[in-house]
């Protein structure tokens, strides 16, 4: 744009140049010219309309060069910027002080591509970080164990134990690492989800079988309340939001004391498919409930190690919920428990035949 505007510059000039030749030679002809010509137009009318030509011309001619200069001090505003702008400026912004409205609409740009390249090294900082903080436990746990045990160990079964014991880091480390990536590639658009036709009624029912052996050995009662009459159908990925309602009814079992009670609650209203899972669990502090969806985030990191989660599986379930243009909200009070709710666009009935799609990047 910057080269464009001064060719511009240069054509103008040179048509104020020919303008300016042209009026000259019209002046000279109406000085020089014989008072009795024979032409249908007087010397003087000549002289005159040369003269209300110029200054137009010329009038005209300074508008332009004064919208061209101001152009190209705008132009050279954001290319001073950009020259500014390194990795620890992102959020830097142009401000223009020029009315021309296209130079806006180059900075209303520039400031939207400055501000995805700050989201985007703030996703890669936020990944490094918490990939490092939270891998470091497991790797000096698993150094500490192996050098206890090459030091002091001396029988076969204080060896297996370390080595068990070093197989449970290890297997936590793979759950950390594949939750980041599953979390890294969703951000950056590269986790395809495979949309088309399915029961929400069959899968919450699986689930629900699921639920009732994983309680099994705390004694906790599960239960699946179906409250809509015939089959409820949505346009989704089946894998994703399997693991969606399986990451939010273990939880409520994990976080749920012996003998508790969790219910699975299905309704819809409207065009909106409402799921709650509800437990009697040790619920969830007032102040912790802004920021259970963010990474790694333990209301008690103790008890998150002991139970073996990863802080990662909250955020994967706020993600696959917006991923199908759906809404999750939790309610909890400590001691009595929670209730986490999905909402979700449904059908009643699928189509007939239920087209075939391709993977398609999550929205």
């Amino acid at each position: 744009m910057l080269k464009s505007a001064r060719v511009n510059l240069a054509l103008w000039n040179g048509l104020a140049l020919v303008v300016a030749l042209a009026t000259g030679a019209a002046l000279t002809l109406s000085v020089l010219a014989p008072t009795d010509t024979g032409l249908p137009f007087s010397p003087a009318w000549l002289k005159t309309t040369a003269a209300l030509l110029s200054v137009l011309l010329l009038l005209l001619y300074a508008l332009r060069v004064r919208r061209i200069a101001t152009l190209l001090n705008g132009l050279e505003a954001i290319r001073h910027h950009c020259g500014k702008i390194h990795i620890n400026s992102l959020n830097e912004r142009l401000q223009l002080d020029q009315p021309i409205t296209e130079l806006h609409s180059v900075a209303a740009e520039y400031n939207g591509m400055l501000s995805q390249l700050e989201q985007a090294v703030k996703r890669i900082r936020q990944f490094s970080g918490d990939a490092s903080h939270e891998l470091r436990t497991p790797l000096t746990i698993l150094r500490g164990e192996t050098e206890v045990a090459l030091r002091w160990g001396k029988t076969v079964e204080e060896f297996r134990d370390t080595l068990g014991s070093n197989m449970e880091e290890i297997d936590r480390m793979g759950r950390i690492i594949e939750d980041l990536l599953t979390l890294a590639k969703s951000e950056s658009g590269e986790l395809p989800l495979s949309i088309g036709y399915l029961s929400l009624s069959d899968l919450l029912q699986e689930l629900y079988l699921q639920g009732r052996k994983l309680a099994e050995k705390k004694q906790i009662q599960v239960d699946l309340h179906h409250q809509e009459q015939g089959e409820i159908w949505i346009r989704g990925d089946d894998l994703r939001l399997r693991q969606l309602f399986l990451n939010l009814l273990t939880n409520a079992i994990r976080y749920t004391p012996d003998g508790g009670q969790v219910d699975i609650d299905v309704t819809c209203s409207e065009n909106q498919a409402i799921v709650q899972i509800r437990d009697t669990g040790i619920g969830i502090a007032a102040e912790h409930l802004p920021h259970i969806f963010e990474r790694f985030y333990r209301t008690d990191e103790a008890r998150n190690r002991i139970d073996g989660g990863t802080g990662l599986g909250l955020a994967i379930v706020k993600w696959v919920t917006e991923a199908h243009q759906g809404t999750i909200h939790v309610q909890s009070t400590p001691g009595e428990g929670s209730t986490f709710e999905i909402r979700l666009p449904y059908r009643r009935r699928p189509p007939a035949e239920p087209p075939q799609e391709a993977a398609v990047p999550d929205v």
